[in-house]
Parts: C-alpha cells; structure tokens; sequence
C-alpha cells in the first residue's frame, strides 16, 4: 500500500492484523469537510459546537490510528473512540433545532465518515483477522447480473442523505454488490458505500440501487436487501475488486 500525500502510516508487514490507517486518512479528510459545512453555519447553537469539540477529539483518535501498528492497542481503541464520538455526532445534529443547506450537509458527510470506519470496526471486533471466504456454491443465474460475481460475506457501511446504515455483503462483482439489510433504499437511490475485502481491503466507493429485495414472510431465509452498482471507485479500489476475483472461481459467469 502506497501512502497519500500528507498520510502518516505505520505499518507492520508481518502483522496478521487489519490496518486501519487508509480508512483513518479517509475519514480525517471528511471530518475536515464536515468541520468548514459547520463554519458555515451562522451563530451555531450550543449542540453544534459541541458536535465540533466530538469531531476535533474523534479527529485527534484517528490520528492515534495512523500513527500507530496494527497490533497496537491504540489502533484499534482509536477506531473505537472515533465511532462513539460520531454517533453522538450525528444524533445531535439531526435533532438541532435550525435546520438549513451546512447543517445537512454536515449531517451527510458525517455519516459518510461512520459508513467508512463501520466496516473496519467490525473487523476488528472479531480480532483484527478478515474473515476467509467460503468456497463458492452454484447458484442460479440472475438476468439481472451481466459481470462475474464471488460469494463474500463482510460488514458494509452505507450513507445515504443524513442517514447512516449498516448491513452487509453476500457477493460483489467487478460492478457492484448485493447488501444484505431491512434498511431497503428505493431503486435510484444514491449513496456511498464502505466494506472490507478478505484481505482487509477497505473500498470505499459511490453506487446507486439498481434493484431491491424486500423482506417476505413467506421465505424468511432470504435475506431482503439491495443491488448495488458502483458509480464511483477509485482505481485502487477496482484494482483490489479485481484482485480478489481474480484469486477464486467465479460463482456466475457473462450470460
């Protein structure tokens, strides 16, 4: 992993453990977009400095993140601290009491940045070790899905509007994913989405819902959910997505 000008990254190459340090960068730069949103908001009540000093101490966590080993406990803890402060963040500002264009969009890009640190607290919450896909299983073909596509089952983190919500994956393509989650976006919907490859890859990319999977009591084994197709990602990310179909049989081929 080569390191983004102004990133400060420690990194253990013998070390089984997810670093955090790319997600830590990303969400840095966020939290400093969502900081200049709140300065545009005139005379900000109480609440809203108080989700300022919540971002400079979350801030201040990340930091501890990027500067420390994956094995460290400060990166793990750093991650942590950082999730709890948001939260708090965005509740508060989706219950302020002046409403307007900064404070949505405050409220937006603070929920982008916990969507993007979701996915790896999850990680390391099971130990730091990405989970090992399983083998893939036939399954029949989807008219809907035109691209090779591999079973994953990781945590995804995703931001659409004000709103922060988790689920998490059942396969991803080179084009997109299925989230599993009784969050059920309408079809057009936008938003950015945050999951963690095997590897402990973290992609971070824009999509829009293509098609949706509600909840039915009849086959309660299904899992309801949304497919995704990626409009944005970085080439980093696409080259990682390509990376891991690469490694496996894929369970769908082009029809």
């Amino acid at each position: 992993m080569t390191p983004c000008k102004g990133w400060t990254m420690v990194e253990r190459r013998d070390s089984k453990m997810i670093a955090a340090v790319r997600p830590a960068a990303i969400a840095r730069e966020q939290l400093g977009m969502a900081l200049g949103q709140i300065q545009e908001i005139p005379d900000p009540p109480d609440d809203v400095q108080q989700v300022t000093e919540l971002i400079a101490k979350s801030l201040g966590a990340l930091y501890a993140v990027q500067s420390s080993e994956p094995d460290d406990p400060a990166h793990v803890a750093g991650v942590r601290q950082a999730m709890e402060n948001l939260s708090k963040c965005l509740g508060l500002m989706q219950d302020v009491s002046v409403r307007g264009e900064a404070i949505d969009a405050a409220t937006g890009t603070l929920a982008k940045t916990l969507a993007v640190l979701y996915p790896v607290s999850k990680v390391q919450e099971r130990g730091g070790v990405p989970i090992e896909p399983p083998p893939p299983e036939p399954v029949p073909t989807d008219p809907r899905r035109s691209t090779m596509r591999l079973a994953v089952e990781t945590d995804v983190g995703f931001q659409s509007e004000s709103q922060f919500y988790t689920g998490f994956t059942q396969d991803v393509s080179e084009g997109g994913l299925f989230i599993a989650t009784y969050n059920v976006l309408e079809m057009g919907t936008k938003m950015a989405v945050s999951f963690t490859l095997p590897d402990g890859h973290l992609v971070s990319c824009s999509g829009i819902v293509r098609w949706v999977r509600e909840y039915n009591e009849t086959t309660p084994d299904v899992h309801p959910g949304m497919g995704l197709q990626f409009t944005e990602l970085a080439p980093e990310d696409r080259q990682a997505i390509e990376g891991f179909l690469a490694q496996r049989p894929a369970m769908f081929y082009e029809d």
